[in-house]
């Protein structure tokens, strides 16, 4: 039987975002061909992708559980970056949405992307969301959260995020981030593709030390 991962990616497209709108787009689509190469060489794993990006002015999702072999390449129709933040109704909105068509065993990865702090939101404040991580994180769900123009460890903390990294938003730190999320992620799926169980897998540590 195979196991079904599902990548959820929660792509922060607020103004701020826009100067390294390309590094981030070629980011994204390094990480689209990272979960297939890790389907392609685990033929046990099932990987499904769910993409949504934000903003003030919507919160769109591009791919929802989508199979990653239809993957289609992530491109600038997809992003522009635009208005404020809304971070909690992006993530409260795009986790419940997902959780509804999962079983609660299922497996899931959920990497928050943004370069700046929530400031918009309007149905989801911080008490709420907070809750919504913690009773999911008891189960198959592993949260990490990346970060600049912040202390993303002391944010994801706040936020009941156990994994976390900074970035710096230009665009040589943009590529950095999205070339280290890689190789962790390509970390988690060999060790998943190995035999460990993903509730063990999600206890370690999910981002590898910098060479």
């Amino acid at each position: 039987m195979k196991q079904s991962i599902n990548n959820l990616i929660i792509l922060d497209a607020s103004g701020s975002m826009y100067s390294i709108r390309n590094e981030a787009i070629a980011g994204v689509v390094e990480t689209i061909q990272t979960i297939r190469t890790a389907q392609e060489e685990n033929a046990e794993q099932e990987q499904l992708l769910s993409l949504v990006v934000f903003n003030g002015k919507r919160i769109a999702t591009v791919y929802d559980r989508m199979p990653i072999t239809k993957v289609p390449d992530f491109n600038e129709k997809d992003y522009q970056p635009t208005d404020n933040t809304p971070l909690y109704d992006a993530m409260g909105n795009s986790i419940t949405n997902l959780r509804r068509y999962l079983d609660e065993e299922d497996n899931v990865l959920v990497t928050i992307i943004t370069d700046g702090y929530e400031n918009a939101s309007i149905e989801w404040n911080h008490e709420r969301r907070f809750k919504l991580v913690e009773d999911l994180k008891k189960k198959n769900w592993l949260f990490t959260y990346i970060g600049a123009n912040q202390d993303a460890l002391a944010v994801a903390k706040g936020m009941g995020i156990d994994h976390s990294m900074n970035f710096c938003s230009d665009m040589e730190g943009t590529k950095k981030m999205f070339m280290k999320e890689k190789c962790s992620r390509k970390a988690f799926y060999d060790k998943l593709g190995k035999g460990v169980s993903f509730s063990l897998a999600k206890e370690e540590q999910f981002f590898v030390d910098d060479e």
